[in-house]
C-alpha cells in the first residue's frame, strides 16, 4: 500500500480517473477493521482486473455534527450507550491515531517479504473539516496534518455565502499549493432553520451561478454542491433525497469536472455514470457502516446461546467482530469500484 499525499500526484490521479470515465472512490474508514476492509477489497479488485494501481481516498471527519469521527476514536472520548452522544474526546489526538494507523499498512509485508497490498494507493483526506469549530480549525491549520493529507475539505457551509468564500479563499491562499482543497459551495441549513425559514427542497439546492462564483472566488480544486442527495439536509423524508443530474451537468458546464458528490445512498448503487455529469470524487460511508453493523448484529443474535450462555471466547473476542466488519467492508469496496467503473483503468494501462 502506498500513501499518496503530494498535491501533484493527487491531481494526476484525479485526471487519470476522469480520462477513464470514473470518479475517485472516497469512503471514510474509521479504525483498523474498516481500513483493512478497504485495502483488501481494493487489492482484490486490482488482482481481478490486472491493475497495477487502484487509487482510493480514505477519509475521516473531525467534529462534524453528523458523525465526529476523529473525536470519537480519541482515547478520552466516552460514547453514551443510550446513543445520546458522547463526552470528552480530542480531535487532534484522533487524527494522529488514524494517520499512524494508515502508516502501519504502508509498510506491511507478507511472509514472502512482498507488500501486502501492492496495488493500492491510499489518498488520506479530511472530510467536512468544520471550519467554524476551534478544534477542527486548529487541525486544518496544523502544518504537520496538512503535509500528511491528500485532500482537505474546508467546510464553512454553516456560514453565509460571503463569509464562507472569505474563509475558504484564505485557506486556499495558505495551503492550496500543498494540498488539494475541497470546499462547500453554499450554505447548508440546519433542520431547525429549514423549518423556521420555510425553505423548500428547491430553495436549498445549489445554483450553477453561485457555484461558479464560489470556485472563482476561492480557488478550490474541488467543490461540493448541493445536488439533492443526503448531503446534510434538504428536508424531511427519504423521498426528498434524489440526485439532480441535470443540475450537476449545468454546474459542470460552468466549472468543469471538479465536483465531489456527498450522499450516494439515494442513488442505490447507480453511481457509475455520475462521472459524465462532472463528478470526480464520490464520498461514501453510511451504507457501508450500517450494513457491517447489522451483519454483526444478525450473527450475534443467531448465536445468542454461545454469546450469553456459553461464554464463548471465540465469538466474544474483539477479533471476531473485527473480521466480520472487515470482510463486509471489503465486499462493499469491490462492489463500489465495479459500480464506479474502475475496471476501465485497465484499458488505459494497455493503451
Amino acid at each position: 500500500m502506498n500513501l499518496v499525499t503530494r498535491r501533484s500526484d493527487v491531481l494526476a490521479i484525479l485526471q487519470r480517473l476522469r480520462a477513464a470515465g470514473t470518479a475517485l472512490f472516497s469512503p471514510n474508514g474509521e479504525l483498523a477493521a474498516e481500513i483493512e476492509g478497504l485495502l483488501i477489497g481494493a487489492q482484490r479488485f486490482a488482482d481481478r482486473h490486472g491493475l497495477a494501481e487502484v487509487p482510493i481516498a480514505v477519509g475521516m471527519t473531525g467534529i462534524y455534527p453528523d458523525n465526529a469521527q476523529f473525536r470519537k476514536i480519541s482515547t478520552s472520548c466516552v460514547t453514551r450507550t443510550d446513543l445520546g452522544g458522547f463526552d470528552g474526546g480530542d480531535v487532534r489526538e484522533g487524527c494522529e491515531i488514524w494517520l499512524r494507523t494508515l502508516g502501519v499498512y504502508e509498510s506491511l509485508a507478507g511472509a514472502d517479504g512482498r507488500p501486502r497490498f501492492p496495488a493500492v494507493g491510499i489518498l488520506p483526506f479530511i472530510d467536512h473539516g468544520w471550519a467554524t469549530d476551534p478544534e477542527d480549525a486548529a487541525m486544518l491549520h496544523d502544518p504537520s496534518v496538512v503535509e500528511r493529507m491528500a485532500i482537505i475539505m474546508h467546510d464553512a457551509s454553516k456560514l453565509d455565502e460571503a463569509e464562507n468564500i472569505r474563509l475558504t479563499a484564505a485557506y486556499v491562499a495558505r495551503f492550496g499549493d500543498q494540498v488539494v482543497v475541497e470546499g462547500a459551495a453554499d450554505k447548508i441549513y440546519d433542520p431547525a432553520d429549514i423549518a423556521r425559514l420555510k425553505l423548500s427542497r428547491d430553495d436549498q439546492l445549489s445554483t450553477p451561478g453561485a457555484v461558479e462564483a464560489f470556485v472563482r472566488s476561492t480557488g478550490v480544486d474541488l467543490v461540493v454542491p448541493n445536488l439533492g442527495t443526503e448531503h446534510r439536509s434538504v428536508g424531511a423524508g427519504r423521498a426528498e433525497r434524489r440526485y439532480e443530474r441535470e443540475l450537476a451537468r449545468l454546474i459542470r458546464d460552468r466549472v468543469g469536472p471538479i465536483m465531489a458528490l456527498h450522499g450516494t445512498s439515494c442513488l442505490e448503487g447507480r453511481v457509475g455514470d455520475t462521472a459524465a455529469d462532472g463528478i470526480c470524487k464520490v464520498n461514501f460511508y453510511t451504507a457501508m457502516a450500517v450494513g457491517a453493523g447489522q451483519k454483526l448484529y444478525r450473527i450475534l443474535r443467531e448465536r445468542e446461546a454461545d454469546v450469553i450462555d456459553g461464554n464463548n471466547l471465540w465469538i466474544n473476542s474483539e477479533s471476531f467482530g473485527h473480521d466480520v466488519r472487515r470482510r463486509h467492508v471489503a465486499d462493499v469496496c469491490g462492489e463500489m469500484l465495479d459500480a464506479l467503473g474502475y475496471g476501465r483503468l485497465a484499458e488505459g494501462s494497455r493503451s
